[in-house]
C-alpha cells in the first residue's frame, strides 16, 4: 500500500509540476522550431539571392565579350545595390573598371575600383582593386595617392605587382633613385618570371648615377 501511494504521489508532483511549468517548455519548443525553421528560410532565400547574381554575372561576362559597356555598368550596378554581399559583386566591380579604363573614363574605373576595395568580399578581390586603382591614380596624375593606395597590399603573391606600381609612382614623381630600386624590388619578387615590359621599363631608367 505504501509503495502506490508512493507512486501516486510522484504522479499527482508530476502533474502539478506539468501544469507550473508545461507551458514554458512548450513556448520554449515552439520558439525554437521558429528560430530553426526561420532561419533555413533566410538561408534559403540567400541561396536563392546569390544564385540569381550568379546569372547576373554571367550576362556581365556576356555583354564584355561583346564590348556593351553600358550593359555591364548597369548590371554592375545592380549586383552593387541588390546584391553586394556575394562575391559577384566585387568581381563585376573590376571587369567593369577594366571597361571604364580601356574607354578612357579613368574617374569611372577609379570609382568602381574604390567601391571593390570597400565591399568586395573576397581578400584576393580587394587586393587586385587596390593595385589596379593605384594605376589608374598614376594615370590620372595621382603618383602620391597612388604609393597611399598600394600600402596596405601585403600578400607575398601581389609583391612583385606592387613593386611595380611603386616604381611607376615613383617615376612619375621624378624619383627616378626610388623607382630603380622599386623596380629592382619587382623583378627579383617575380621569381624569374617578371614581364618584358617591366624588365624594358627597368632598363630605360639605365644604373645609378648613370
Amino acid at each position: 500500500m505504501t509503495r502506490y501511494e508512493t507512486e501516486e504521489q510522484q504522479v499527482e508532483a508530476l502533474k502539478k509540476w506539468w501544469e507550473e511549468n508545461g507551458k514554458s517548455i512548450i513556448g520554449g519548443i515552439v520558439l525554437g522550431l521558429a528560430i530553426l525553421f526561420g532561419w533555413k528560410g533566410w538561408t534559403d532565400y540567400r541561396q536563392g539571392e546569390a544564385e540569381y547574381a550568379s546569372t547576373v554575372f554571367k550576362q556581365i561576362q556576356v555583354a564584355a565579350d561583346r564590348g556593351i559597356t553600358s550593359k555591364v555598368s548597369e548590371l554592375t550596378a545592380e549586383l552593387q545595390t541588390n546584391y553586394a554581399f556575394t562575391p559577384y559583386a566585387g568581381h563585376a566591380s573590376l571587369m567593369d573598371a577594366r571597361m571604364k579604363a580601356v574607354a578612357g573614363d579613368l574617374s569611372g574605373a577609379a570609382a568602381q575600383l574604390e567601391w571593390a576595395v570597400a565591399q568586395a568580399k573576397e581578400a584576393t578581390v580587394k587586393d587586385i582593386a587596390q593595385i589596379r586603382l593605384a594605376r589608374v591614380q598614376i594615370a590620372m596624375g595621382n603618383p602620391d595617392q597612388a604609393l597611399n593606395t598600394v600600402e596596405p597590399v601585403v600578400e607575398v603573391a601581389y609583391l612583385s605587382l606592387v613593386e611595380e606600381v611603386r616604381g611607376d609612382a615613383y617615376r612619375a614623381k621624378g624619383d627616378i633613385d626610388a623607382a630603380r630600386q622599386a623596380y629592382d624590388r619587382a623583378i627579383l619578387a617575380s621569381s624569374g618570371t617578371a614581364s618584358e615590359y617591366l624588365i624594358m621599363k627597368r632598363a630605360d631608367l639605365g644604373n645609378s648615377g648613370s
